[in-house]
């Protein structure tokens, strides 16, 4: 069996107890823009990056929702100007997978609204592509571990959220990245 079909057995499986359990499912998609935490390899490797975050959240009461992300965020290739790195490039893509807990402020029915506070963990992938002068075809993978807390507000269908973002597997435990997302939500009767 290929990766693309273990990660799509893995999607459902990771989508289907929200679906199973639930009376209330909301989709949501959004792009997101994401900036490195200082001091870290990702700040040193990358610059701004740019992805997009699908979301599967399921209401389990009053004001607490489950929820599943899967996202992938790409960094543009980075220039290295230091010296012992000039003519060094360098390009991450991360793939987090995450499963968390909502709780919004406001009780609504059948879609909540509102203030919400959020924290996600799980598993972030990521690939760095190093491009030396010398061996210009150099790859870096690593898993981690990782965990989120975040801040938002969801009015009628559309989301904003600020997530800081940890990878429990980079030395020390620094805000890995700042992520900000916009989402567009779809509710599922």
């Amino acid at each position: 069996m290929d990766r693309a079909a273990l990660a799509h057995i893995a999607l459902v499986l990771l989508f289907m107890p929200f679906t199973v359990f639930s009376q209330k499912t909301f989709f949501s998609v959004g792009p997101e823009v994401v900036f490195p935490g200082s001091g870290t390899d990702l700040k040193r490797n990358a610059g701004t990056g740019f992805g997009a975050s699908v979301r599967l959240e399921s209401r389990w009461g009053k004001h607490i929702a489950g929820m599943a992300t899967v996202s992938y965020i790409d960094f543009p290739k980075k220039h290295h100007t230091s010296p012992g790195l000039q003519g060094t490039t360098t390009n991450v893509m991360l793939i987090p997978v995450q499963l968390g807990l909502k709780y919004y402020a406001l009780e609504r029915d059948p879609k909540p609204r509102g203030f919400f506070g959020s924290i996600e963990a799980g598993l972030m992938p990521a690939r760095t592509d190093f491009e030396y002068a010398s061996n210009p075809d150099f790859k870096f993978k690593e898993d981690g571990l990782s965990c989120a807390v975040g801040l938002g507000y969801l009015l009628w269908n559309i989301e904003g959220s600020f997530r800081l973002q940890y990878n429990l597997s980079a030395s020390g435990y620094n805000v890995y990245y700042y992520d900000f997302m916009i989402a567009y939500t779809f509710l599922r009767r």
